[in-house]
């Protein structure tokens, strides 16, 4: 190796980044667009009424399983024994 080594030159500078275009410019700032926000609206509409459809459906569901359940009957009461006294004298004939 040769001591008169040339000194070797220094990294090109590193250029400043480009300005962000218009679509960066929007995400960074979070801006929204009239579209956007009628969008938004839009969705949340579907979805408000896609959870009613969706709890009238469990309700008409709970509904329909109450109205298929058999109601429970009481027990009717053991007939009454007659006593052997009253059937001598009652006379069913007369």
């Amino acid at each position: 190796m040769s001591e008169d080594a040339s000194p070797t030159p220094a990294p090109p500078a590193i250029p400043p980044p480009p300005a962000p275009g218009p679509a960066a410019t929007v995400v960074i700032e979070g801006t929204k667009t009239e579209r956007e926000i009628e969008l938004e609206k839009q969705l949340e509409e579907a979805q408000q009424g896609l959870k009613k459809v969706q709890t009238d459906a469990a309700y008409l569901q709970d509904e329909n399983f109450r109205l298929k359940q058999v109601p429970a009957v009481p027990p009717t009461p053991a007939p009454k024994k007659q006593r052997a006294f009253v059937t001598l004298l009652h006379d069913p004939e007369d």
